[in-house]
């Protein structure tokens, strides 16, 4: 019932060094920017960030999925992979050795070289930390007959979220029953970015499933251990982090789940060509936004 990945929302304290980051390392560029609406922070259930600025970002192979950062008050607390829900973005690159070359001295944190995935010798990833603490896969996919495409450029559109929870079981029956997804797994995976950060061994396996949605597109569904919290959310504001991933639907009224605030139609590069969205909470707090597109 959902996809694709329309959009992956990222909360800053400042869109200045984001946007010169993604536009010199990443080949990224600004395709929209202004200030959010007040209709827009309502439809979000989050008030405090009615009139901060935002910006939209897009791949240099024009892919029509986008990075989308708002500016909100710094969440002081906040890492990436020490609270539950969306903790990463996973991009397509045509090259990870040669992307990691281009890193080297950047703003881009490299947090993890890289390294075919435990799973398949046919992809290859590394993970790095960007300029706003905002923690990023940029991943090389070598079969070209793999259903999760291929980078068209050096660097390409998101292809993955990943989410996070103290409970699979929990998390599986809400991406498969109530949002339709075709779930595999889970699997033991070693999670090298994951197990840094929290000082495990870096070989360490966790359980791993996927939830395919329409297009090739996924979400990466990660079982942490129980010690990680929940994330902190100021009322009213948006998460820190990955705060919100914003996804096609083809019908809200069949996603039997009491949005966060009533649906809307609203403004702007990420909504084109839809109608009314809403967003919902999943099993891990992680918000998801929905756009209605026939």
């Amino acid at each position: 019932m959902i996809g694709p990945i329309l959009a992956v929302t990222m909360t800053v304290t400042d869109l200045e060094p984001v946007e010169a980051a993604y536009t010199k390392y990443l080949h990224y560029k600004v395709v929209e920017r202004g200030k959010v609406d007040a209709a827009t922070a309502a439809a979000w259930n989050a008030p405090a960030v009615s009139g901060h600025d935002f910006m939209v970002m897009q791949p240099e192979s024009g892919a029509p999925h986008y990075l989308r950062f708002v500016v909100t008050a710094p969440y002081p607390d906040y890492a990436p992979f020490k609270t539950f829900g969306w903790n990463s973005t996973e991009i397509l690159v045509q090259d990870v050795d040669a992307v990691a070359e281009t890193l080297k001295g950047s703003p881009f944190e490299i947090v993890g070289p890289p390294r075919n995935l435990s799973s398949s010798d046919s992809i290859k990833a590394m993970q790095v930390m960007g300029p706003a603490r905002e923690f990023l896969y940029l991943t090389t996919i070598k079969d070209p007959n793999h259903e999760l495409g291929q980078a068209k450029s050096f660097v390409d559109r998101v292809f993955i979220v990943i989410n996070g929870g103290r409970n699979m079981d929990a998390q599986l029956k809400f991406y498969r029953d109530v949002l339709g997804t075709r779930i595999s797994g889970p699997n033991p995976v070693r999670l090298s970015a994951f197990n840094i950060i929290n000082n495990l061994d870096k070989e360490m396996k966790h359980p791993l499933a996927t939830a395919k949605l329409n297009g090739p597109f996924m979400v990466e569904i990660d079982q942490y251990p129980a010690s990680l919290s929940d994330r902190h959310v100021r009322a009213g504001d948006l998460p820190p982090g990955t705060a919100m991933v914003t996804f096609a639907t083809t019908s809200l009224s069949a996603i039997k789940v009491k949005p966060e605030a009533q649906p809307a139609s609203l403004k702007g590069i990420v909504y084109a060509g839809g109608g009314a969205s809403e967003v919902i909470k999943g099993p891990n707090g992680e918000w998801i936004e929905l756009v209605e597109k026939p």
